[in-house]
């Protein structure tokens, strides 16, 4: 099975890697304000991308045993020597078995 992503199209989930775990982490003080809750965990798991003028993640993030929240999360491409990151959301509640489902931004 392929492992490369269509232009407009959402890849298959994989493992979290670092770049994607270093990007959540990066993601954790916006989403600990946008769900009201402080996370003493907060571990990439797995993530889906899609190549949308820059990358968009969907990205599963382990909080808690069994407790998992999804973000979502835009990079620009590289211009000026600069790669602008933006959240785009965070869904709480999610459970490991959960698929990672594109959600509208906030």
């Amino acid at each position: 099975m392929s492992k490369e992503v269509t232009c407009g199209g959402w890849s298959e989930t994989r493992p979290a890697n670092e770049e994607v775990s270093a990007l959540s982490k990066l993601m954790q003080k916006i989403a600990e304000a946008n769900t009201n809750r402080k996370f003493n965990e907060f571990k990439a798991i797995e993530y889906r991308s899609q190549v949308v003028g820059g990358m968009k993640y969907l990205i599963k993030v382990q909080v808690r045993e069994n407790d998992y929240v999804h973000l979502q999360v835009f990079q620009s491409p590289l211009q000026e020597g600069k790669i602008e990151t933006k959240f785009e959301g965070v869904q709480d509640g999610h459970k490991r078995d959960d698929p990672l489902e594109p959600f509208k931004p906030f």
